[in-house]
């Protein structure tokens, strides 16, 4: 592709994005369909410069307005092009309207491109806090609340590169075995240093494509969703339900953390997910996953009412402390979607906590990194069931991760700043009666 034709890409795919409003990663994979003449490498290069504008969005916005310019993806793509090097003249000469390539710069355009790098020095140094941190000014109170005085050191965190972390099946593998095989393959791969079942793999590596993954010997997961199903501290003769399943991502190494004597069922209120889990368990042969759709007044909340031992409930949430892998959920994000989360979350909660017997435990857990969502609702639950108190993490942690970096807290933050991993919350729930 030329280098008009590849402006051109960047522009069309922003413009998808943000007209669909779904997840990023969907649309530019859809553009890229439509489009198999582009090359893997002509992918690779748009798709890194989408993804850096989605994650500097707020940031160029402020920038635009700032400049009395109307932000969209075609103004995003020129400033963020001056910002990365490019002169004035190239940026006009690429949008010349010839096949493939942009149409020519307006006369609001000209006049952005000849002098936005003269305002540029005193536009970094007038940032507010809500640009400097890159999320929305209505989020702040909520992360001023979560955060305090670190909040820009825990939000910048949110902007930097996640690596790729993999799950070892251990109903079928080993981590060492797997790491030799993948350095090997040439793969830049260590263990996770909290997950004792975790690999991590640098440099974006097509580790979909190895025979280890194919044959089910590994699945993606980050280490902070490992740590999670770690935590439930999941024993052989065990009943687990993992109350919002989803595709899998905990009930399939649950399900082999507890091998042929327990039993794990997985629900969710997607018939759909649910069937997308049986492939993952076919590749693990695993034959311990029951699933079950949930549905309104289910009666089988009280069929299996006081029976199981953990409940893990990983409840939809913000996915606030995914922005890593996912940069653009910050901007589909508003406070009416937020507060209806939170009221979600309630309800999930309180559904679930009927299926725990006396002395089971209740695992809540998000990937969110804001308080509403996490210790907030922990507090509005106990005080509401009286039968339940918390446990503390640290004990558990120290039991079922190892010594390094014990929480000190009774509920556990996981964040990129301070563990490498993914924003995510936990909080173990004992019944007593």
């Amino acid at each position: 592709m030329t280098p008009a034709a590849h402006l051109q890409a960047i522009i069309e795919t922003l413009t998808a994005v943000e007209t669909f409003n779904g997840p990023a990663s969907h649309e530019i994979s859809r553009y890229f369909r439509g489009r198999r003449y582009v090359g893997a490498k002509d992918r690779r290069k748009i798709r890194d410069v989408v993804f850096d504008i989605i994650r500097n969005q707020i940031r160029l916005d402020w920038y635009l307005e700032s400049a009395d310019t109307e932000s969209s993806p075609r103004s995003r793509t020129l400033i963020k092009y001056l910002i990365d090097g490019q002169t004035p003249k190239a940026i006009e000469l690429l949008c010349n309207g010839s096949k493939y390539s942009p149409q020519p710069l307006d006369t609001t355009e000209h006049k952005l491109v000849s002098s936005f790098m003269d305002l540029l020095p005193q536009l970094k140094q007038t940032e507010p806090s809500w640009v400097k941190g890159n999320y929305p000014l209505w989020l702040e109170p909520e992360l001023q609340r979560s955060w305090g005085d670190s909040l820009l050191t825990e939000v910048s965190a949110l902007d930097s590169s996640a690596p790729t972390d993999l799950r070892i099946n251990e109903a079928k593998a080993t981590r060492n075995a797997i790491l030799q095989s993948l350095r090997t393959q040439g793969f830049n791969a260590i263990a996770t240093p909290y997950s004792l079942n975790g690999i991590r793999v640098f440099e974006r590596p097509a580790i979909t494509r190895t025979k280890e993954y194919r044959n089910g010997l590994f699945e993606l997961q980050d280490e902070a969703s490992q740590l999670v199903t770690n935590l439930v501290n999941a024993e052989s003769n065990h009943c687990i339900v993992d109350f919002c399943a989803g595709a899998g991502g905990k009930t399939l190494p649950l399900a082999a953390m507890l091998g042929c004597r327990g039993k794990i069922v997985a629900c969710d209120t997607s018939s759909s997910r649910l069937r997308n889990m049986e492939p993952r368990i076919k590749r693990a042969k695993l034959r311990n996953v029951e699933r079950h759709v949930l549905v309104h007044n289910d009666p089988w909340l009280r069929q299996l009412k006081g029976d199981a031992d953990r409940v893990l409930v990983d409840v939809p949430c913000s996915g606030t402390g995914t922005w890593r892998r996912e940069p653009d959920a910050r901007h589909r994000l508003n406070p009416l979607i937020l507060k209806e989360y939170i009221m979600k979350q309630r309800e999930i909660l309180d559904q679930a906590r009927q299926l725990v017997k006396p002395g089971g435990w209740l695992i809540y857990s998000t990937c969110s990194i804001l308080a509403s969502e996490n210790s907030n609702q922990i507090d509005y639950f106990l005080h509401k069931r009286k039968e339940f108190s918390l446990s503390p993490i640290g004990p558990i942690w120290r039991k079922t991760v190892g010594i390094i970096d014990v929480p000190e807290e009774p509920m556990l933050q996981l964040t990129p700043n301070r563990h490498g991993v993914d924003g995510f919350f936990i909080a173990v729930l004992r019944r007593a009666f």
